[in-house]
């Protein structure tokens, strides 16, 4: 074969391959895009949803056990839905909409964390449920603190697994400039992290096994 037809050949077979990477790349940005935006329509509406939740509970006479419910299951609802951002790429050009989307699901789990004290206060004799407040930072690229938090969150992930009715788990990020997380942390006089507070009470910053986490949790 003609070296230089091969050569126009291969030339030719890469600036295709090129063109098909660019098309490529371009719907599946296109389509990450509106996946985000979707999310990020959705993240307004759950805000609007937990407020209205709350002043239903509050004018409608909502039972205990409707409340404790309701409260299970949209704390599971955010939840899932906060995972599926682990599904975009932090590097991508979405970096500030995901960050923007889980400042409001952090908003989000504190009206949540908020709202479950009050139903434990109006319902403890009916109802015993235990809060479990994991706050972590969003930001950091600390080796050793990236490895504790992926530690801790493994930890609760299996506590909440084990007793789904019994342990309402909130994750927060104490880094996104919230003034209600920074108040709460305040009061606690948490000055590093990753913690997790137990029942508005007992708080942990040490790592610690799963059988003693249970405990702890149990015995608040």
């Amino acid at each position: 074969m003609n070296p230089k037809h091969a050569f126009w050949q291969a030339l030719f077979v890469t600036i295709i391959i090129f063109f098909l990477g660019i098309i490529i790349g371009f719907f599946l940005e296109s389509f990450r895009s509106d996946k985000l935006g979707t999310t990020l329509i959705n993240s307004e509406i759950n805000l609007l949803d937990q407020q209205l939740r709350e002043n239903v509970i509050g004018n409608f006479n909502v039972s205990c056990n409707q409340a404790v419910n309701s409260s299970f299951v949209f704390a599971d609802k955010i939840y899932s839905e906060a995972r599926r951002l682990e599904d975009f790429d932090q590097s991508s050009k979405f970096t500030e909409t995901l960050f923007l989307l889980h400042k409001r699901y952090d908003l989000l789990r504190m009206m949540l964390w908020t709202e479950s004290i009050k139903i434990k206060n109006q319902c403890k004799s009916t109802h015993n449920f235990h809060t479990v407040v994991y706050l972590y930072e969003y930001n950091t690229k600390e080796i050793d603190q990236v490895s504790k938090q992926k530690f801790f969150s493994r930890a609760l992930s299996e506590l909440k697994d084990k007793y789904p009715d019994k342990v309402l788990l909130i994750p927060i990020a104490a880094d996104m400039d919230l003034e209600s997380v920074n108040l709460a942390v305040n009061k606690y006089g948490i000055e590093k992290y990753p913690v997790i507070i137990i029942d508005e009470k007992k708080v942990i910053d040490n790592v610690i096994t799963s059988e003693q986490l249970e405990k702890d949790v149990f015995s608040s």
